[in-house]
């Protein structure tokens, strides 16, 4: 309970940080509108949407330990941060058929690896596969966001069909 607080209580005192901030300063120091100040201003780069980058690499079609239809989705997950991170801790994959997220699904005789899980340094790259119950035969829709984000960014999205 406390560590709950303990994040919302963070995560509202970094919302609210620059908003104090708000006209300190002194109109001193700027120079009139119309003054020429002989500089070119330059535009700031613009930071990378995300500290992650995510493909969508394909969907297999296969069977649950029970013999019920699953639907394995590969994906390529890149560390941009600054930190290691895993795809697990980073991202938060979803698949959807007919509007509702699909449940994961354990699988037998399929190598899902350890890509999911594994933590990996900034700039590199690994594959993950996740497996998921199918309902019937209609296309999913595979997305990828951010699993802590205050704008919830697409980092990928794909429809693949299973029929």
């Amino acid at each position: 309970m406390f560590g709950r607080f303990a994040l919302v209580a963070a995560l509202a005192a970094a919302v609210a940080s620059p908003f104090a901030l708000v006209g300190c300063g002194s109109s001193d120091d700027a120079p009139a509108d119309d003054a020429p100040t002989g500089q070119v201003e330059q535009a700031e780069p613009e930071a990378p949407a995300s500290d992650y980058a995510v493909t969508i690499d394909g969907a297999t079609v296969t069977e649950d330990y029970e013999g019920n239809p699953a639907v394995i989705v590969d994906y390529t997950f890149t560390n941009n941060s600054d930190e290691a991170t895993s795809f697990a801790v980073a991202c938060s994959p979803k698949v959807f058929q007919n509007g509702v997220q699909l449940e994961t699904a354990v699988v037998t005789g399929e190598d899902l690896g350890n890509g999911y899980m594994a933590e990996i340094k900034p700039g590199a790259s690994t594959q993950a596969r996740l497996a998921y119950s199918l309902t019937d035969q209609s296309d999913i829709t595979v997305e990828v966001e951010e699993l802590f984000s205050l704008d919830d960014t697409m980092l990928a999205e794909a429809t693949f069909s299973v029929a």
